[in-house]
């Protein structure tokens, strides 16, 4: 695995040399995965999006094609988990059937949601795990289909732009190009950084309150 980070260009490479279309096939699935599938959310989809988008500029990908299905596959997997929240619904979750989730909790999620959901899906997109539990405690605590969906599109379309153009012009950069495994490491843990210190910023915010 660490082989495979520290050489992701290499392997989206071999993998678009070796198996052509299903190289997209493989590349869009683990950005659908990582949110659609809630146990899949460590996938590293950030920096399958900058390498792509590297490689993008050496005329291995059309850059256009992987912007647009990079943003459907995003958007779907949201969907698919926020649709998830909506079938288990408030009942499944009041029953006691999932530890530390409580009726007094889930209303709090609903009055959250309802003041600052639209932001929350927008904010999650960049925070790795967060993405994948977002959607699924918008769908849970009741927040409506049209504006998750608008949200959640805004999100998708600035999140994979971020990614795919930054790969795509950065990656041109010789010194980058030499050594991707830096750009690899901080496009991974820039995600990481930015959701730590909101999490310690809304942390400090309720404990003043």
């Amino acid at each position: 695995m660490w082989d495979v980070l520290m050489h992701l260009d290499q392997h989206v490479a071999a993998l678009a040399a070796q198996y052509g279309l299903f190289a997209y096939a493989a590349l869009f699935g683990v950005v659908f995965a990582e949110t659609g599938l809630i146990i899949a959310t460590i996938l590293p989809s950030d920096t399958v999006l900058f390498a792509a988008g590297a490689l993008a500029a050496k005329g291995i990908f059309p850059v256009w094609v992987l912007y647009a299905g990079f943003v459907l596959a995003a958007f779907a997997g949201d969907y698919v988990n926020y649709l998830a929240g909506v079938f288990l619904g408030e009942r499944f979750f009041a029953r006691g059937k999932v530890p530390f989730v409580t009726p007094e909790a889930l209303a709090k999620a609903h009055d959250y949601y309802a003041a600052h959901g639209g932001m929350t899906v927008v904010a999650a997109r960049f925070v790795p795990v967060l993405r994948g539990v977002a959607p699924l405690a918008g769908g849970v605590a009741g927040m409506g289909a049209r504006e998750f969906l608008a949200y959640s599109a805004f999100g998708k379309l600035v999140w994979a732009a971020i990614y795919v153009f930054g790969g795509y012009f950065f990656g041109q950069i010789p010194w980058m190009e030499k050594n991707f495994a830096v750009v690899v490491l901080v496009a991974m843990g820039a995600p990481f950084l930015a959701g730590g210190l909101r999490v310690a910023w809304g942390f400090w915010k309720a404990q003043r309150r």
